[in-house]
């Protein structure tokens, strides 16, 4: 079974884990790699557990296995860039890369999006990595179209993000 709920200040080794697994095999050759060694399932559960701690309007949503080991993520809030299309934005939305496809990706979306359009925020918009094709084909197929690009220094390297949006936030049933 399935099982999204928020996420507590405890969750932050589990989203840690799938946040540094996930990265380090979605963005091998994108993102330099000597970044991606770097990454740490402690260090990361520090910033997570800081995250968790204060909040300040950031949605925090957790995928549990049937064994309670969390499995996937996802973050949003109030849209971090100015843009007058959209309010909210998906920040952070990960799946253990052994579980993907399964459907934790697209429960966590619908969820995460019923939050932000509970919360009356209008529009939608994510940042995806140009290069990441799987990324950029799962919020094409939930609906999100092309809506900015933008090229940031990450690591020392140039990488192109393409945004996707959705001009009401999407509510799922």
């Amino acid at each position: 079974m399935l099982i999204i709920r928020a996420g507590e200040t405890d969750d932050a080794p589990g989203i840690a884990r799938v946040h540094v697994e996930s990265w380090q095999a979605a963005y091998r050759g994108i993102v330099p790699q000597a970044y991606l060694d770097s990454l740490t399932v402690q260090n990361q559960a520090l910033m997570w557990a800081r995250l968790l701690d204060r909040r300040r309007g950031l949605t925090v949503l957790v995928s549990e296995a049937d064994d309670g080991r969390i499995v996937g993520f996802t973050a949003g809030g109030e849209v971090r860039h100015r843009d007058p299309r959209f309010q909210a934005e998906i920040s952070s939305l990960y799946v253990m890369p052994h579980i993907q496809r399964q459907g934790h990706g697209t429960r966590l979306f619908m969820a995460l999006s019923n939050r932000l359009a509970a919360q009356q925020l209008k529009g939608l918009f994510v940042w995806v990595l140009a290069e990441n094709q799987p990324g950029r084909a799962f919020y094409e197929k939930c609906g999100g179209e092309p809506a900015g690009e933008v090229t940031r220094e990450f690591a020392g390297t140039p990488l192109r993000e393409i945004g996707y949006g959705w001009r009401e936030t999407p509510k799922y049933g």
